[in-house]
């Protein structure tokens, strides 16, 4: 039997005991078991989208709502304007809360559907003019908005769509 030298028994309990740290270190601080940043993002996302939604959709309930108050009255009405003014204030703050998703998603743009990631600077552009139109800062077509005409497009924004549909399914992808 061959006699080993003291020095290698220092060093083997120092080497086990380097290695249990590492892995105790790895288990605790490392990666394994911990979402990735990405997932992390995209889950923030999702959250942060479901609750703009909610308040988005509660405005829009009560502008779908002054809509039909607005069809109920007759062509002459003196209710009109201030209705038409009532319907562009809801309309708004539907509108802010749309925006808020799609910048939100611009910055986050990998959590999105391949296929919708290129439709959101459109849908951002035009929110922002809807809102700019219906405050009275930008004209459409050459026209300002004014309540004063009496009209409203009834069948604008007339169904609500939620923008989850552009978000992967975490579970769906997680496949």
């Amino acid at each position: 039997m061959r006699n080993t030298r003291p020095l290698f028994w220092i060093f083997v309990p120092i080497l086990l005991a380097l290695s249990i740290g590492a892995a105790w270190g790895t288990v605790h601080f490392g990666p394994i078991g911990k979402p990735s940043q990405a997932a992390v993002e995209c889950s923030n996302l999702q959250k942060f989208v479901a609750n703009e939604e909610l308040e988005g959709k509660a405005e829009w309930v009560e502008y779908r709502s002054l809509v039909d108050q607005f069809l109920a009255l007759s062509p002459t009405s003196d209710a009109r304007i201030p209705l038409i003014e009532e319907m562009a204030s809801k309309v708004i703050g539907v509108l802010g809360h749309d925006l808020l998703i799609y910048k939100e998603m611009e910055k986050f743009t990998g959590c999105l559907l391949q296929s919708k990631r290129s439709e959101i600077p459109g849908l951002i552009e035009e929110t922002e003019s809807a809102i700019a139109f219906l405050n009275g800062s930008t004209p459409l077509n050459g026209n300002f908005f004014d309540p004063e005409l009496g009209t409203w497009n009834t069948a604008y924004y007339e169904e609500y769509l939620s923008a989850q549909d552009f978000l992967k399914d975490s579970r769906r992808n997680a496949v």
